[in-house]
Protein backbone atom coordinates (compact mmCIF):
# COMPACT_ATOMS: atom_id res chain seq x y z
CA UNK A 1 0.00 0.00 0.00
CA UNK A 2 1.77 3.22 -1.51
CA UNK A 3 1.26 5.93 1.85
CA UNK A 4 2.27 9.79 1.90
CA UNK A 5 2.87 11.35 4.96
CA UNK A 6 2.35 15.28 4.50
CA UNK A 7 4.71 17.25 6.35
CA UNK A 8 5.21 20.86 6.79
CA UNK A 9 6.83 23.41 8.74
CA UNK A 10 5.59 23.10 12.58
CA UNK A 11 4.22 19.36 12.35
CA UNK A 12 5.24 17.57 15.79
CA UNK A 13 8.31 15.37 14.08
CA UNK A 14 7.60 12.11 16.04
CA UNK A 15 4.11 12.03 14.14
CA UNK A 16 5.73 12.41 11.13
CA UNK A 17 9.17 10.45 11.43
CA UNK A 18 8.05 7.61 13.87
CA UNK A 19 5.22 6.86 11.87
CA UNK A 20 7.35 6.67 8.81
CA UNK A 21 9.69 4.13 10.63
CA UNK A 22 7.06 1.79 11.57
CA UNK A 23 5.32 1.72 8.72
CA UNK A 24 9.07 1.38 6.52
CA UNK A 25 10.21 -1.49 8.97
CA UNK A 26 6.77 -2.93 8.42
CA UNK A 27 7.55 -2.79 4.47
CA UNK A 28 5.03 -0.32 3.43
CA UNK A 29 6.05 1.93 0.63
CA UNK A 30 6.04 5.20 2.51
CA UNK A 31 7.15 8.70 1.18
CA UNK A 32 7.29 11.58 3.25
CA UNK A 33 5.67 14.55 1.20
CA UNK A 34 6.70 18.16 1.76
CA UNK A 35 5.50 21.63 1.18
CA UNK A 36 8.86 22.47 0.99
CA UNK A 37 12.40 20.28 0.46
CA UNK A 38 13.41 21.12 4.10
CA UNK A 39 10.92 20.87 7.22
CA UNK A 40 11.73 22.35 10.65
CA UNK A 41 9.39 21.15 13.18
CA UNK A 42 7.40 22.67 15.78
CA UNK A 43 10.58 21.49 18.23
CA UNK A 44 13.49 22.94 16.22
CA UNK A 45 14.07 19.43 14.39
CA UNK A 46 15.20 19.82 10.80
CA UNK A 47 14.68 16.94 7.70
CA UNK A 48 14.14 16.47 4.48
CA UNK A 49 11.47 14.88 2.29
CA UNK A 50 11.31 12.26 -0.45
CA UNK A 51 9.39 14.62 -2.43
CA UNK A 52 7.67 17.98 -3.21
CA UNK A 53 3.84 17.99 -2.73
CA UNK A 54 3.02 19.81 -6.15
CA UNK A 55 5.64 16.92 -7.80
CA UNK A 56 3.40 14.03 -6.64
CA UNK A 57 0.67 12.06 -8.36
CA UNK A 58 -1.39 11.40 -5.80
CA UNK A 59 -3.23 8.23 -8.25
CA UNK A 60 -0.20 6.35 -7.15
CA UNK A 61 -1.29 6.83 -3.29
CA UNK A 62 -3.82 4.55 -1.47
CA UNK A 63 -2.91 6.12 1.83
CA UNK A 64 -2.79 9.78 2.98
CA UNK A 65 -1.57 10.71 6.53
CA UNK A 66 -1.45 13.99 8.07
CA UNK A 67 0.57 14.32 11.54
CA UNK A 68 -0.25 17.04 14.05
CA UNK A 69 1.43 19.19 15.99
CA UNK A 70 0.94 23.27 15.80
CA UNK A 71 1.33 25.01 14.37
CA UNK A 72 1.38 22.40 11.39
CA UNK A 73 -2.32 21.36 11.52
CA UNK A 74 -3.40 25.23 10.77
CA UNK A 75 -0.56 25.13 8.31
CA UNK A 76 -2.05 21.46 6.27
CA UNK A 77 -5.80 22.90 6.71
CA UNK A 78 -5.07 26.21 5.67
CA UNK A 79 -3.22 24.37 2.27
CA UNK A 80 -5.67 23.92 -0.90
CA UNK A 81 -3.62 21.56 -2.31
CA UNK A 82 -3.96 19.20 1.51
CA UNK A 83 -7.37 20.03 1.02
CA UNK A 84 -8.15 19.04 -2.36
CA UNK A 85 -6.03 16.09 -1.56
CA UNK A 86 -8.46 15.06 1.34
CA UNK A 87 -10.88 15.70 -1.41
CA UNK A 88 -9.62 13.03 -3.81
CA UNK A 89 -8.69 10.37 -0.94
CA UNK A 90 -12.07 11.01 0.08
CA UNK A 91 -14.44 10.39 -3.17
CA UNK A 92 -11.90 7.28 -4.22
CA UNK A 93 -12.50 5.49 -1.06
CA UNK A 94 -8.52 5.76 -0.09
CA UNK A 95 -7.43 5.64 3.69
CA UNK A 96 -7.15 9.48 5.16
CA UNK A 97 -5.35 8.88 8.51
CA UNK A 98 -4.86 12.08 10.85
CA UNK A 99 -2.91 11.96 14.13
CA UNK A 100 -3.42 14.30 17.25
CA UNK A 101 -4.17 17.68 16.35
CA UNK A 102 -5.07 16.49 12.83
CA UNK A 103 -8.37 15.25 12.87
CA UNK A 104 -9.66 19.00 13.18
CA UNK A 105 -9.30 19.34 9.33
CA UNK A 106 -11.36 16.61 9.01
CA UNK A 107 -13.94 17.54 11.52
CA UNK A 108 -13.90 20.96 9.70
CA UNK A 109 -14.84 19.21 6.62
CA UNK A 110 -17.87 17.21 8.07
CA UNK A 111 -16.10 14.13 7.64
CA UNK A 112 -16.07 12.66 10.85
CA UNK A 113 -18.81 11.69 13.33
CA UNK A 114 -19.26 11.49 16.95
CA UNK A 115 -17.49 8.48 18.54
CA UNK A 116 -15.99 7.20 15.47
CA UNK A 117 -12.94 8.93 15.45
CA UNK A 118 -10.69 10.63 18.49
CA UNK A 119 -7.92 13.76 18.70
CA UNK A 120 -6.17 15.34 21.29
CA UNK A 121 -8.15 17.16 23.46
CA UNK A 122 -9.41 20.40 23.08
CA UNK A 123 -9.51 19.42 18.92
CA UNK A 124 -12.65 18.17 19.15
CA UNK A 125 -14.64 21.36 17.50
CA UNK A 126 -18.22 19.88 19.45
CA UNK A 127 -17.83 16.35 18.23
CA UNK A 128 -18.26 13.34 20.72
CA UNK A 129 -14.69 11.55 20.33
CA UNK A 130 -14.68 8.03 21.30
CA UNK A 131 -12.58 6.87 24.26
CA UNK A 132 -9.32 5.28 22.65
CA UNK A 133 -6.06 5.56 21.69
CA UNK A 134 -7.09 5.27 17.79
CA UNK A 135 -10.15 4.42 15.81
CA UNK A 136 -10.95 3.39 12.91
CA UNK A 137 -14.11 4.21 10.91
CA UNK A 138 -14.32 2.66 7.38
CA UNK A 139 -11.49 4.18 5.81
CA UNK A 140 -10.89 6.98 8.30
CA UNK A 141 -8.09 5.75 10.99
CA UNK A 142 -7.66 8.90 13.88
CA UNK A 143 -5.22 9.13 16.78
CA UNK A 144 -4.86 10.37 19.81
CA UNK A 145 -1.51 11.09 20.16
CA UNK A 146 1.95 9.66 19.43
CA UNK A 147 1.59 7.82 22.53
Amino acid sequence: MKTMIIVNNGLEECEALMTYDLLYRAGIDVELVGFTSEIVSSHNVTFKVHKLLDEINPDGYECLILPGGMPGTTNLENDQRVQDLIDLFYSQNKYICAICAAPSILIHKGLLKDDKFICFPGFESGLRPANEKAVQDNKFITGKGLG
